[in-house]
């Protein structure tokens, strides 16, 4: 199989998803910037009010992943009414586990924040934050489901619309409720710093999923259908479907847990710590999504190709999927360092917190391409071959057996560090990707559906 064969269609696929995520992942620096004109404390309330959206927004995706793995390969037979029942089933379980998120959010966002940090003030900041924001989980539920199913039946423009308008949305929207507008010396819109750019997120986020939903049935994509097709009664199906996609969703929500418990253990190693570690976040995001978007590319490609009964192909792409972006990533890698440079021109902190994030951004760009083979086998290959539950073990063994109590030992009990803390959590992608490439030359993670 010639380079070109794999490398057309993963980057055909895969650039609307990156061009989606990119722009999110800019908004969201833009988001920081703007938050870190108010000060570190105000960026660590923002960063630990984001926890509770962050664990939420994994089981959403654990959810959808689930569905993607099925859709991937029902697209692959043309089975359009099995679409509609697994979308049927991503909405559904979306809407429980959003609403679920968005009232513990509202009613003890204090309690939920404690868990992250002892900063009292930063505790308060971010519950104000948390209660503001909480109603757009509901509508990110919806738009995660339908975005999901149209990338999967190769409608990718839609998806990557919608969210363009909706982050160059917030963006605007962040500019003017942070800050507030005063034209010709009057007030027109008062500043409201975190509560505005919590208004702002929520704003976007339902004109993010109009766009989405309109447009799938004024286009009337395949995943159009009516509202009585996507109630799933079918006890059999329901159960196959849970069987495949319960380890999907244990996966996301533990990995998300445990990324969660990364910013716990930098905020209990102090607020100026973790104002760094959510700058360092900000800035390797806007490379991630690349990484992040070839996964999803290959978890489309080698579903439909599973689902074709093309399983030969599928095991020679996956194999040279994970390859190709584990190298280009280590590439990537090195172009995250040079832009600790321009910290001190975009965040009004302390000079301590620049050092810090420049010391976290060269670590993170040193370990990127562990990280991108790990996104990729696990999501693009284990999960679209129907291998969830080794996916499972892979993706949350090392965190929270490993890399998690190292990192509690180094700030509770042998006091090292920042950049000693954040070696112990490193050690995690690096043990994963030994067993993931184990596991991707025995061939043992395809299977049909």
């Amino acid at each position: 199989m010639k380079s070109k064969t794999f490398l057309v269609p993963l980057f055909t696929i895969a650039f609307p998803i990156i061009l989606q995520d990119f722009l999110s992942s800019f908004v969201n620096m833009l988001d920081t910037i703007m938050v870190g004109q108010l000060g570190a404390v105000d960026i660590a309330a923002v960063g630990l009010g984001n926890q509770l959206f962050f664990v939420m927004s994994l089981g959403v995706f654990g959810i959808a992943s689930g569905g993607q793995i099925f859709i991937a390969q029902y697209w692959g037979k043309k089975d359009i009414e099995k679409i509609h029942k697994t979308t049927g089933m991503m909405l559904q379980l979306s809407f429980l586990f959003t609403f679920l998120f968005a009232m513990v959010s509202i009613l003890f966002p204090q309690k939920c924040l404690s868990i992250y940090s002892n900063d009292q003030v930063v505790i308060t900041r971010g519950a104000q934050y948390l209660r503001v924001v909480a109603p757009s989980y509901l509508f990110f539920g919806i738009n995660v489901s339908f975005a999901v199913s149209s990338r999967n039946t190769e409608h990718l423009k839609l998806p990557a619309v919608a969210t363009i308008t909706s982050v160059l949305l917030n963006a605007v929207l962040n500019y003017l409720f942070i800050f507030g507008v005063v034209i010709n010396g009057v007030q027109i819109i008062q500043p409201y710093g975190i509560i505005g750019a919590a208004a702002a997120t929520v704003i976007s986020r339902i004109v993010e999923a109009m766009i989405v939903v309109g447009g799938v049935y004024l286009r009337k994509y395949e995943v159009a259908a009516p509202l009585k097709d996507f109630i799933v009664k079918d006890k059999s199906f329901i159960a196959h479907y849970t069987k495949i996609s319960l380890p999907v969703l244990a996966n996301e929500l533990l990995w998300g847990c445990g990324i969660s418990m990364q910013s716990s253990i930098f905020a209990h190693s102090g607020t100026l710590v973790i104002a760094s570690f959510n700058i360092m976040n900000s800035i390797s995001n806007l490379v991630y999504p690349i990484c992040l978007g070839c996964g999803n590319a290959t978890a489309i490609i080698i579903g439909k190709t599973i689902g074709e009964g093309k399983t030969e192909e599928a095991k020679v792409l996956a194999k040279k999927q994970c390859g190709f972006i584990a190298c280009m990533a280590f590439c990537l890698g090195f172009l995250i360092m040079p832009m600790a440079k321009a910290l001190p021109f975009i965040f009004n902190v302390e000079a301590d917190v620049l050092s810090m994030a420049t010391v976290f951004i060269i670590m993170r760009g040193l370990i990127f391409s562990f990280d991108a083979f790990n996104m990729t086998s696990v999501v693009g290959v284990f999960r679209s071959g129907g291998d969830t539950l080794f996916a499972l073990f892979m993706d949350v063994g090392f965190m929270w057996i490993l890399a998690l109590p190292l990192g509690w030992l180094a700030v509770l009990v042998w006091h090292l560090p920042f950049w000693a803390v954040y070696l112990c959590i490193l050690s995690e992608p690096v043990c994963k990707s030994i067993i993931g490439i184990y596991r991707l030359f025995s061939n043992k993670w395809l299977r049909k559906l």
